[in-house]
């Protein structure tokens, strides 16, 4: 590896972060590419250490930070940390080099590169961290930036709800992340992941604190990677933009989760009662996202909600507590990555083109953006898992696993898992319908043909050629990580519910959306149908319960309080009566009365 690559790899992009300013100064130009050229210099040093783990080298390098808390700063360099960090350097140097067309006209410019560097630096700082600690601080570091560009275009007050709406979510758990950090700490005296992985081996935590703090991990991530119940801001957050939309989704934040997670796994011995709650909430999470992807029209929501429910993809395989689901989990992170940034990729082209994000005034974009339209397609093939693009092996890989834990729990993950697949195809096939094919809508005809900015074509090119090949990157991805015993080869009775279970979400789909033999308005005229896609559009109602509990909850709490605090019992009454009710249980106790 190159040297000291380890600290360089996340250390530029956030001192890059702060020389924007004086980068402003230097002309827009200069604004543009610098951050650009900054990320690919630390993709450079980041993928320059994957020789070194492929071949077995693991360290924990650190300095002393604060000694009476037995707390170093330092770095740990595996495959897992060096995997992470390889993949948001390479989609956050992409996507720098989108933004450079992307964003040529907008104003903010010195705020949204401050922020995409901070971004990318604290999420490749995150997963390069040796210790609970430091790993927390780029945690709320990547929240601050997930709220500041969600919220970028602040003079848009949907912007700035959403923004705020992902900073509160999240809070629930990052509380539970804390909580899990601190018991950790108080029983085992240290934060380090290596050291705690040696205490938990030998026997030296208990299993009720284990698991205990091991839920309470799983809570932080449950909020970072927008899990049943905590996903409600990742669909809101849409409203910055889509650059922003596309390193959320594949790169950083979300993917937070997942990487604390599949740490937790390999730090602590935990049990199958937590295994099984991190299946059972992935799995649920994949079916209803996939399901709420069905009933909105908006391009970057269904994505959004796609996002949700590759995620839970992820958690499930996770959970399946075997190697071979381990692994599959990572696999697909990395395809994921790959397919939904492309994806977000090329909504910005269409967005950009359009002015709008409803796919109804969308429609005939095939002819107009042949490039787009191919890269699309690509990721769309990726996303639904068709053969043989990237999605199709590491889904593949997430069904095996699950179909070879057997009993009736791996039972049911598999079948989720295949009628999620289902899902997927269906309304992938509904999105390329109602935005690339059929009739023109106005709104396309009215708008001007422009050459999109080869910086914006450029990454697409990339993405779509590595959804091509990624997928057949099995072997040296196990390699990459040591893994023994593994199976690289396609069970028969897999790829069959697989293959059906596409020609069962997707041949609907298809006379509805693409051969247009059955209108969509059809379909929900019967009231039962109606009720259901009312219940999808809405998102099961989990807003709408969250906005009655805790928004008008609160609010009537506050004032009742207020009103009494403003009428007869104020607050120095109050603090009377509990001054005189104290000292009436102090006489009690003395025996004076």
């Amino acid at each position: 590896m190159l040297p000291y690559a380890p600290w360089l790899s996340w250390i530029i992009p956030l001192l890059g972060s702060l020389l924007t300013p004086l980068l402003a100064k230097m002309g827009r130009k200069i604004l543009h590419w610098t951050p650009f050229l900054l990320m690919l210099i630390s993709s450079i040093f980041t993928f320059s250490m994957l020789p070194d783990v492929y071949n077995g080298v693991s360290m924990d390098i650190n300095v002393e930070w604060i000694p009476f808390l037995n707390l170093s700063a330092g770095i740990l360099v595996d495959s897992l940390s060096v995997f992470m960090a390889s993949i948001v350097s390479f989609i956050g140097t992409l996507i720098l080099l989108y933004s450079i067309g992307y964003m040529a006209e907008e104003e903010g410019l010195t705020r949204y590169y401050f922020f995409m560097l901070l971004f990318i630096g604290a999420m490749i700082g995150l997963v390069m961290a040796d210790n609970l600690i430091q790993l927390y601080i780029f945690w709320e570091l990547v929240g601050l930036c997930s709220y500041a560009l969600i919220g970028f275009w602040y003079k848009k007050p949907e912007a700035v709800k959403a923004g705020m709406k992902a900073f509160i979510v999240t809070r629930f758990g990052d509380l539970c992340l804390l909580a899990g950090i601190l018991l950790l700490y108080l029983n085992a005296g240290t934060f380090n992941f290596l050291a705690l992985k040696d205490q938990a081996t030998a026997g030296l935590l208990g299993i009720s604190l284990i698991n205990t703090a091991a839920l309470l991990l799983f809570g932080g991530a449950v909020g970072k990677s927008a899990q049943i119940p905590l996903f409600v801001w990742l669909p809101d957050a849409m409203e910055g933009p889509t650059t922003v939309s596309a390193l959320i989704h594949a790169a950083t934040m979300v993917k937070a989760g997942v990487y604390l997670t599949a740490r937790t796994i390999t730090m602590l011995t935990v049990t199958p009662e937590y295994m099984l709650t991190v299946a059972t909430i992935g799995a649920v999470t994949a079916f209803m996202a996939a399901t709420m992807a069905l009933a909105t029209f908006d391009i970057k929501r269904v994505l959004a909600y796609s996002t949700i429910s590759q995620l839970g993809y992820m958690f499930l395989a996770l959970g399946i507590s075997t190697e071979e689901g381990w692994l599959a989990s990572q696999f697909h992170l990395m395809s994921h990555a790959i397919f939904k940034a492309l994806l977000f990729l090329c909504a910005g082209v269409i967005i950009h083109m359009l002015g709008t994000r409803d796919m109804r005034q969308m429609g005939g974009l095939a002819k107009r953006t042949r490039i787009t339209f191919l890269a699309f397609l690509i990721g769309a093939f990726s996303l639904s898992a068709i053969p043989p693009f990237n999605g199709f092996w590491s889904k593949e890989m997430i069904l095996e696993a699950s179909y070879r834990l057997g009993g009736q729990a791996g039972m049911l993950l598999f079948i989720t898992g295949a009628v999620t697949a289902a899902i997927t195809f269906a309304y992938t096939i509904r999105m390329i319908g109602l935005v690339f094919l059929g009739e023109e809508s106005n709104q396309v005809k009215a708008a001007k043909t422009h050459k999109t900015p080869k910086v914006m074509i450029l990454p697409l090119i990339v993405l779509a050629a590595t959804c091509a090949v990624s997928g057949f990157l099995q072997v040296p991805f196990t390699n990459l990580f040591h893994a023994e015993n593994l199976h690289v080869s396609v069970n028969v009775a897999c790829l069959f519910f697989s293959l059906l279970a596409l020609l069962i979400g997707g041949l609907p789909a298809y006379m509805i959306y693409i051969k247009r033999s059955v209108p969509p308005e059809k379909i929900t005229e019967k009231a039962v149908a109606k009720l259901i896609y009312r219940i999808l559009a809405n998102g099961y109602y989990f807003d709408s319960i969250y906005n009655f509990v805790f928004v008008r909850g609160t609010a009537l709490i506050s004032g009742k309080v207020r009103k009494l605090q403003t009428g007869i019992l104020n607050v120095n009454m109050l603090a009377f009566l509990t001054g005189l009710a104290c000292l009436l249980i102090f006489a009690i106790q003395g025996g004076i009365l």
